[in-house]
């Protein structure tokens, strides 16, 4: 019984998992580790005492496994890539431990989510129903998470981050509310796969709570494969998503009105950050082609990105991201193992000095590229091919991974996101197997 719902309630709870004493995303990111390891054990516990036959010797059928589960065999080979672009990072610590600036990407929280996906995995292959139980979960707590953020934008009043602006809202318990609306875009990815008009019509509102361009294009084109696959439902569907996006944007431009003083609601035509995405973009296809194969390991390329755009780019970018018109760059310093430091000259001719961390390419894909080289982006989109084998029935673990991978395009994966997204990868790539004839992953006296 415990089993049935161990990840399911994990999946659930997951975006609400805080220190709520330190409102921090390092703090927030420290949470998370601490709920995944846990999981983490306690599920490969209970998976053991399912199996009481199962023992060390059934190891050595390992091979005869991998072939006839080639996901089981991609987590695997995912797992080595990461520990090789740890090993072999121009900044080992950093690799294996994370950020210095947040404890993110290091190689302990990578093996954490190929572990759950693992478990998940095995889970959903010795019982199907899984998936569902798992899906449902996630997408109720997005959906508590989208009545959370319209309570933000109503009050105008941050729920976990005190400093947060009226401005800057919604964020729950998320940085910022770019990287909130992913989560909803796979809230609503998940809701469609389960014909769920209510959790979808809330995935859409988050979304439009958070005015992000990236989530509406993930929407849309979500919107249109419902229509091809199954064209009732998503004719309902899309009516359901422009509902919900009207319904949010709705909320945040009366909550504007409302403000003393008026209130700045963001034009979702501004062009200007997807301007600055280029840059990102360039100093990252950099970085790759000079680590092509393991790349630099999570939390190195933070350190470096400078160094792989020109002068001339570099000051643009500075100025259209950070800095504001008119400044200049006089001076950058590149200290080992630290981040770049940018000497600049207002427009008035005073100097002042500008730190950038956690840069990251805000794109999931060269940011595995940059991570783990591009044979840990070729395992990676692998996994991805076989979590996706669900889309032409519409199954709630490959929509709402096209969904939130659509909105990877232009963003990025966060560990206040990702052990959900990993849960249901590893349900995804179950049922990618569906339909087979493969034995069970484990069974009575059998290993996977």
């Amino acid at each position: 019984m415990i089993l049935r719902w161990l990840w399911p309630v994990f999946a659930f709870l997951y975006p609400f998992v805080v220190l709520p004493w330190l409102p921090t995303h390092p703090a927030v990111a420290l949470a998370k580790h601490g709920f995944v390891l846990l999981f983490v054990l306690l599920g490969a516990f209970l998976e053991m005492l399912a199996h009481p036959h199962t023992h060390l010797g059934h190891l050595l059928a390992l091979p005869r496994r991998l072939r006839e589960q080639p996901p089981l065999a991609l987590l695997l080979a995912l797992a080595g890539a990461m520990a090789l672009a740890a090993l072999l990072s121009p900044e080992r610590a950093v690799a294996l431990t994370g950020s210095v600036a947040d404890y993110t990407d290091g190689l302990g929280w990578g093996l954490l989510m190929l572990a759950v996906a693992l478990l998940v995995y095995l889970r959903t292959r010795e019982d199907p129903g899984t998936a569902r139980r798992l899906a449902l979960g996630l997408a109720l707590g997005g959906g508590l998470l989208a009545l959370l953020a319209l309570l933000e934008v109503r009050t105008g009043r941050p729920l976990f981050y005190p400093l947060a602006s009226p401005g800057d809202l919604p964020v729950v318990t998320f940085p910022q509310k770019g990287h909130l609306a992913g989560y909803f875009v796979l809230t609503a990815g998940v809701a469609l796969g389960l014909r769920s008009p209510g959790l979808l019509f809330l995935g859409a509102m988050g979304v439009g709570l958070a005015y992000n361009r990236a989530g509406l294009l993930a929407l849309a084109l979500l919107g249109i494969l419902a229509l091809f696959r199954a064209p009732r439902w998503g004719l309902r569907a899309v009516l359901v998503l422009a509902l919900g996006v009207g319904v949010g944007m709705g909320a945040v431009r009366l909550a504007a009105m409302g403000a003393e003083g008026g209130g700045a609601v963001r034009k979702v035509a501004d062009p200007g950050s997807l301007f600055t995405r280029l840059y990102y973009w360039k100093a990252a296809l950099g970085g790759i082609a000079d680590r092509p194969l393991f790349g630099f390991g999570g939390g190195v390329f933070e350190h470096r990105w400078a160094s792989y755009l020109s002068w001339q780019d570099l000051e643009a970018f500075i100025r259209a991201e950070f800095a504001g018109p008119g400044a200049s760059l006089v001076e950058v310093g590149r200290a080992p193992g630290g981040d770049p430091v940018f000497l600049l000259r207002n427009p008035d001719g005073s100097l002042r000095v500008l730190r950038v961390y956690s840069f990251r390419a805000h794109n999931q894909f060269l940011e595995v590229g940059l991570k783990w080289g591009l044979v840990g982006l070729a395992l990676y989109l692998g996994l991805l091919y076989w979590g996706l084998k669900g889309l032409s029935q519409l199954s709630p673990a490959a929509t709402g991974l096209l969904a939130v991978h659509l909105f990877f395009l232009f963003w990025f994966a966060i560990p206040e996101g990702e052990g959900a997204i990993w849960a249901l990868w590893g349900a995804g790539l179950a049922g990618g197997l569906r339909g087979q004839e493969l034995p069970k992953a484990m069974g009575a006296g059998e290993a996977a």
